[in-house]
């Protein structure tokens, strides 16, 4: 405030002052102009450190109210852990862990589905990067955990199961310099299209939808594919006796992952005359 005071021209000339002249050197401590500025910086420090209280105030309210929102249940489904009891934290009044243990962090895929009159939860373990199904021992202890941290009132449909199956039939126009008519890679014997098609259901987020248009874009991008026809899709849950045949374009599972089965006799190779 001072160097802007002093850098005035129109109070320079008032006071007879020149460019070189400071504050400190043309006003003493007790002056009329240094008593004026020592109020006014008061009350902007006063200022602030009422905006921070208030700050601080609105931050602890905040961190006290459960905001039971979808991704509210997803962060507490993946912060269940396994053989450890929850403690009442009595300032805000949720159920926590006393300590955080992320090796005893046994969920390691969620998703959480608004139904409406319920939330569904599908949870999954993890064995060798791929998600696997919560014995129904860990299951049961989770739905208790979830049971004890959600909202009063929510009905909560919790639920671990092996991925889908999902059953793909199509014609791969493959070049015969770069893949055999097994779809084997000419290079190293590997099979690509299988690998692609894996990898892609895998990249699919957990509890997503199972889409063919992006099936068929991920089989394209292999390699020595020039074309594919996808000619069927059947999927089946676990427990279902039979696949089911696929009449749209999209297939969203009750497990959250997806596997093909039996691609190695569901997939055919030609080559293009």
């Amino acid at each position: 405030m001072t160097d802007a005071f002093m850098a005035d021209a129109t109070i320079r000339e008032k006071y007879g002052l020149s460019v070189n002249d400071t504050f400190s050197s043309k006003f003493s401590s007790v002056s009329i102009e240094n008593i004026l500025f020592f109020i006014v910086a008061a009350c902007c420090h006063v200022l602030e450190v009422l905006f921070d209280y208030h700050k601080a105030d609105v931050e602890e309210k905040i961190s006290m109210a459960v905001v039971a929102s979808v991704p509210w249940y997803y962060k507490m489904a993946l912060a269940f852990q396994y053989g450890d009891s929850l403690v009442l934290n009595e300032r805000t009044q949720q159920y926590e862990y006393a300590t955080i243990d992320e090796s005893k962090h046994i969920v390691k895929y969620a998703a959480v589905r608004d139904k409406g009159t319920s939330v569904q939860i599908l949870v999954s373990g993890d064995e060798g990067g791929n998600p696997v199904a919560l014995s129904n021992d860990v299951l049961t202890v989770f739905k208790q955990y979830m049971n004890r941290v959600k909202v009063a009132g929510v009905i909560l449909n919790i639920m671990s199961n092996p991925s889908d199956h999902l059953l793909l039939k199509a014609s791969v126009t493959i070049d015969p310099l770069v893949l055999n008519d097994d779809g084997g890679s000419l290079r190293d014997g590997s099979k690509p299209v299988e690998e692609a098609i894996a990898k892609h259901l895998k990249s699919i987020l957990y509890g997503g939808t199972f889409n063919k248009t992006k099936l068929v874009d991920a089989i394209q991008s292999v390699d020595g594919v020039q074309d594919v026809e996808l000619q069927e899709c059947r999927y089946k849950s676990d427990g279902d006796a039979s696949y089911t045949l696929l009449s749209g374009n999209n297939y969203t599972g009750n497990s959250g992952s997806y596997i093909a089965d039996n691609l190695e006799n569901s997939l055919t190779y030609v080559v293009q005359d």
